[in-house]
C-alpha cells in the first residue's frame, strides 16, 4: 500500500492536537437572569482548533462584586459550548478555567436589568469558502485548510467564532447558479432566530483588468427570496448588463425592492488593479455601508496604523494604499454611510479566519487581524440585523468585542439630523468600554479630528461640542485602544 503523501507543513500546524492557550467568547449584551451563551474553543499554536483539549471547563463571572461561580463547560474535541445565566445587572466578565489551570477572559457584557430597546450584536459579512466554487484567486488548499462548504462555514461563524450573523459571499466570476442556489438554501437552514441568522450573499467584482474599474462589493439580501423571486437574483460581474457597477445598481433596483439588499464596498483603497473603489460610481440607495477595515487593513484613510499593504508596484498606489479611494475620500463626496468591519476569510472561517492561500494570516506581514462588525439591533433576527445595518447603527473594529455608543442627542451613529434642528452647538457623546485602556477616543469632523479623549481604564464616557455645525457636516469616532485594537463609529450626518 502506496504511504500517504506528506502534509504541507501548514496543514501539519492547523491539526495539531496540542493546546497552546483558550479563547472564550459570550454575548456582549444580556439580561439578568436570561439565557447567554459561552462558546469555549482550545486553540494550538496555530489558532486552530486543538482537537486534543478535553475536560472540564469552570466559568467564573467577574463583575461589580468579585468573582462568582457561573458554571461549567465541557470540552469535546477542542470545542464546548453552554448557556449560562448572571442574576444581577452590572459589567461583567467571564473568565474560563481548564483543570490544568489554562485561563482566558472574555470581552465585556453588559448585562441589563431588562431587555434593553436595542442589543449589541456581532457578525461578518464577508467571508469565502476557500474560493473552491470561484475564480480561484489563490490555490484551491486540502480538506483540512479550513471548512469546504457552505454550511460547514456558517456551523464555524456560530458554534467557533461565536457570532450572532454572518453571510458567506463567494466570488461570482465562477458561481454557478446551482451554487448560488445552495448558498441561498444553506443560509435558510441554518437561520435561527434568537440564536444566529445568515444571510445569502456573493461577490460582485472583476480584477482582469484596469479597464474594469468599479472596485468588488458584496451583494447581500435580506432573505431567501423577495417578491417571490426564487432564487434571488445573482447579477455578476461577467454577465451581460452587470458589468459595470451602473448595470449592477440598476440590476437590482428593477429586480428586488431597495430594503431588502445592501451592496457593501470594501477595502476601498487596496492598490492593485480595479480592486480599490471608484467613488464616480456609488448607490446611496443600495450602499449604505461600506467595509472600513477587514484583514487587507483599514481603509478609512492614509496613513492607518493598520495600511492596506497590497502586494503592488509602480503607479500612484505604489505604497500600496491607493491615493483618492479611502472612506474618507468617499465622504468628502457628500456620500452617506455608515462603517463595518470584515475579516474576508478565504478558508470557510467566517469571523476568525486562519490562513489565506496557504500562509498563516497571523504570519504574513501583508495582512493584519481579522475585522468584525458590531450592530445595534432591535432583536437576534434577520428583519433586526438588517434594519440595523440599513439604518448605518453599525460599527466597525479590528475584531475586539468593543462596546461602542455615539449619540448626537438622541440621534445614535448612522442618523441624521436637520441643521436646522440644532439651536446651538452639536453635543456629542461617546461610551466605550473596551478590552484594554483607551488610548484615544478621537472626534472626527469632515475627514479631521477635532476633540479627543483618553481613559487610563478600559471605561470611558466622554461629551464633546461642536459649536458651529453646518449642513453637510458629519462625525464619526476613532478609536484606539492601548494593545492596538480599533473601533470606528458610523458617521451622525448633519442634513
Amino acid at each position: 500500500m502506496p504511504e500517504r503523501p506528506e502534509l504541507p507543513e501548514v496543514v501539519q500546524r492547523l491539526i495539531d492536537p496540542e493546546v497552546a492557550d483558550l479563547r472564550v467568547v459570550t454575548d456582549s449584551s444580556a439580561v439578568a437572569g436570561g439565557a447567554m451563551r459561552v462558546i469555549v474553543q482550545a486553540r494550538n499554536a496555530a489558532g486552530a482548533t486543538a482537537t486534543g483539549g478535553e475536560g472540564t471547563v469552570s466559568l467564573a463571572a467577574m463583575g461589580p462584586d468579585g468573582h462568582s461561580n457561573a458554571g461549567k463547560v465541557e470540552l469535546r474535541r477542542g470545542v464546548g459550548r453552554a448557556d449560562i445565566t448572571i442574576p444581577e445587572p452590572g459589567l461583567y466578565r467571564l473568565e474560563a478555567v481548564t483543570e490544568d489551570d489554562a485561563r482566558a477572559v472574555t470581552d465585556p457584557i453588559e448585562v441589563a436589568a431588562e431587555r434593553p430597546a436595542v442589543q449589541l450584536l456581532w457578525g461578518d459579512i464577508h467571508s469565502h469558502v476557500r474560493e473552491r466554487r470561484a475564480q480561484a484567486l489563490i490555490s484551491d488548499a486540502d480538506e483540512l485548510m479550513g471548512p469546504p462548504t457552505i454550511e460547514a462555514a456558517l456551523e464555524w461563524a456560530r458554534d467557533v467564532a461565536g457570532l450572532h450573523f454572518a453571510a458567506v459571499t463567494d466570488h461570482d466570476l465562477k458561481l454557478t447558479r446551482r451554487e448560488w442556489e445552495q448558498t441561498i438554501e444553506a443560509a435558510r437552514r441554518i437561520t435561527d432566530d434568537g440564536r444566529f441568522v445568515a444571510f445569502p450573499g456573493y461577490e460582485w467584482g472583476d480584477s482582469r483588468g484596469m479597464a474594469m474599474n468599479y472596485g468588488h462589493r458584496q451583494v447581500v439580501y435580506r432573505r431567501s427570496r423577495v417578491r417571490g423571486v426564487e432564487p434571488l437574483p445573482l447579477a455578476r460581474c461577467c454577465d451581460s448588463g452587470t458589468t459595470t457597477a451602473d448595470g449592477l445598481f440598476s440590476a437590482l433596483h428593477s429586480a428586488v425592492p431597495l430594503d431588502d439588499v445592501l451592496v457593501v464596498p470594501h477595502h476601498t483603497a487596496r492598490g492593485g488593479g480595479n480592486t480599490w473603489m471608484n467613488w464616480d460610481y456609488y448607490d446611496p440607495d443600495l450602499e449604505r455601508v461600506c467595509e472600513v477595515y477587514s484583514i487587507w487593513g483599514s481603509s478609512e484613510k492614509m496613513g492607518e496604523p493598520y495600511p492596506v499593504r497590497y502586494i503592488a508596484t509602480g503607479g500612484y498606489w505604489s505604497t500600496a494604499e491607493a491615493r483618492g479611494h479611502h472612506l474618507q475620500d468617499g465622504l468628502a463626496r457628500g456620500y452617506r454611510f455608515g462603517f463595518t468591519g470584515g475579516s474576508e476569510a478565504h478558508d470557510g472561517r467566517p469571523g476568525r479566519p486562519l490562513i489565506h492561500g496557504r500562509d498563516l494570516i497571523a504570519e504574513w506581514e501583508v495582512l493584519s487581524p481579522p475585522g468584525i462588525t458590531g450592530v445595534w439591533a432591535t432583536d437576534l433576527t434577520r428583519d433586526g440585523v438588517f434594519d440595523a445595518l440599513r439604518a448605518r447603527r453599525c460599527y466597525g473594529t479590528t475584531g475586539a468585542r468593543i462596546i461602542v455608543r455615539f449619540a448626537l442627542g438622541d440621534v445614535p451613529m448612522g442618523g441624521e439630523i436637520a441643521a436646522g434642528a440644532l439651536s446651538g452647538p452639536a453635543e456629542l457623546r461617546a461610551e466605550v468600554t473596551g478590552t484594554a485602556p483607551i488610548r484615544s477616543c478621537e472626534l472626527v469632523k469632515n475627514n479631521r479630528g477635532i476633540d479627543s479623549a483618553s481613559s487610563p481604564s478600559e471605561s470611558l464616557d466622554v461629551e464633546f461640542s461642536d459649536p458651529a455645525p453646518e449642513a453637510g457636516d458629519y462625525y464619526y469616532l476613532r478609536i484606539t485602544q492601548t494593545d492596538g485594537e480599533m473601533a470606528w463609529a458610523s458617521p451622525i450626518f448633519i442634513t
